[in-house]
């Protein structure tokens, strides 16, 4: 679509006899370079650390499904831009592509304006850091380092009038609003289903490092509503039943969980999560019925009318 938007381009400037540039603010404040090198440059050099960065990861095909995920939303996002409207280069000296569209290819073609390709790389690799770097102050500082190569790389795109300051903004917009979409839909759809667990979970439900201790991970699995097998199971009826039973060890369990933060004090005096998971395995609670109370003075939950065989 970049080619039929340099083709199209390049009818316009033979009709009008020349090639205007647009007005642009970002213009105005950032001086023209000719290093247009140098966009390929930060490409570079936020790609390698970023793909280095992910080989490294304890889960690196979740990071790689999210980034693939992103990118290509993006991507198909910026299809549809590029040859919907077309508008003058501003960059003196670009090439059009004039043979075919299927088959020709030259980097850095007049018309290839909305949205700014380089920039959607730099937003996608500060957002792979971001959010899947380690938390300590080392790995934070790097994370810096790499928003501020995403920042410099968009002025230098600017700089060598590759794009205009509006292509540059859609691509921080669009990228990072793609990034959130299919993080969103990767927490709903894949992690709270249980789905794709040799890629969400490879080292067991729940488990996201080989450090994790066994009551972080049995923790988390309740959090996410996932039983050890990676069955989704309804924790807000789990929490009603436990309050209501009269089994005194499911309520423990559940109220260790509520007051429990993480470490491993106290653990002695309190239930494990591992009672949750075990109680719902040996009572086969049904939490796709409907949970309803009796009609008693007390309001005890009817252990047949949860799904308890």
């Amino acid at each position: 679509m970049a080619n039929v938007a340099s083709q199209r381009s390049k009818l316009i400037e033979d009709d009008l006899g020349f090639r205007p540039t647009l007005p642009d603010v970002g213009f105005e404040f950032i001086g023209y370079i000719k290093q247009l090198w140098l966009t390929d440059l930060f490409d570079i050099l936020m790609f390698i650390p970023t793909v280095l960065l992910i080989i490294t990861h304890p889960r690196p095909w979740r990071v790689i499904s999210r980034t693939l995920l992103a990118w290509g939303l993006a991507s198909l996002v910026r299809i549809t831009t590029v040859a919907i409207t077309s508008v003058p280069d501003p960059r003196p000296g670009c090439e059009y592509v004039e043979g075919n569209v299927f088959t020709h290819f030259t980097l850095h073609r007049c018309g290839d304006a909305i949205y700014s390709g380089h920039t959607l790389i730099y937003i996608i690799c500060g957002m792979v850091w971001a959010s899947f770097s380690p938390r300590k102050w080392l790995w934070r500082g790097v994370c810096f380092l790499i928003w501020c190569g995403a920042i410099a790389g968009s002025v230098i795109v600017l700089a060598n009038r590759a794009h205009y300051s509006i292509d540059v903004l859609l691509a921080w917009y669009i990228g990072c609003g793609c990034w959130y979409l299919v993080a969103w839909f990767w927490y709903w759809q894949v992690t709270k289903k249980g789905r794709l667990l040799l890629i969400e979970f490879p080292m067991g439900v729940g488990r996201h490092r080989e450090s994790d201790t066994e009551n972080m991970v049995r923790k988390r699995r309740l959090e996410i509503g996932l039983d050890e097998n990676g069955k989704p199971f309804d924790v807000a009826k789990l929490l009603v039943y436990a309050d209501n039973a009269s089994n005194h060890d499911l309520r423990s369990a559940i109220a260790s969980i509520r007051d429990d933060d993480g470490g491993d004090q106290g653990m002695t005096q309190r239930r494990s999560v591992n009672d949750i998971e075990n109680n719902i395995h040996s009572r086969h609670i049904d939490t796709a019925d409907t949970v309803t109370t009796d009609n008693t003075a007390n309001g005890s939950v009817n252990p047949n009318i949860i799904g308890e065989k």
